[in-house]
């Protein structure tokens, strides 16, 4: 009976410390290799502009924005303009992106007061591309009463979305 107790013991502790060694381990790999590239949209609502903007971020960390014309130009061309980040900027905007949708160590709405709603404000559309699925995470300006995090409203100035407005 005495052995047997040991024995469980034994194995109870194998168990719990090869349990306890891969914690964290994913948190540890680099989060980008786990997606391959991340498109932020924004959506202008009823007030449309002449040219839609959005941003990619990619698997080697490059971050772009691009800027589109809302209609074909007289060739018939569709025409994307596009900028690169600076690494600086493109590393900041992938640690942020990384600590809100992926690692999870942020957050990006830390309190919702009330459900007042204007829908003409438009949005924000955020798509992780993993191999064979999409996530997919929408904010509506429209909502008054969300307060966002300090880390969210990094990330929307870094990318200088409400100047896309």
């Amino acid at each position: 009976m005495n052995k047997l107790l040991w024995l469980c013991g034994i194995i109870a502790f194998a168990v719990v410390s090869c349990t306890e060694g891969n914690r964290g381990s994913i948190k540890e790999k680099d989060a980008l290799g786990m997606y391959d590239s991340v498109l932020i949209e924004r959506d202008p609502g009823f007030s449309c502009r002449l040219t839609e903007d959005y941003w990619m971020l990619y698997k080697d960390g490059t971050v772009t924005k691009c800027t589109r014309s809302v209609f074909a130009s007289d060739d018939g061309k569709d025409t994307v303009r596009t900028v690169r980040f600076s690494d600086a900027n493109g590393r900041r905007v992938q640690y942020l992106i990384d600590d809100i949708y992926v690692k999870g160590t942020a957050k990006d709405i830390v309190a919702v007061e009330d459900n007042n709603y204007c829908s003409d404000l438009g949005g924000l559309y955020i798509y992780f591309y993993y191999p064979g699925k999409t996530v997919q995470y929408q904010y509506d300006w429209g909502q008054t009463g969300v307060k966002y995090s300090s880390e969210f409203k990094k990330l929307m100035k870094l990318l200088k979305v409400y100047d896309a407005e």
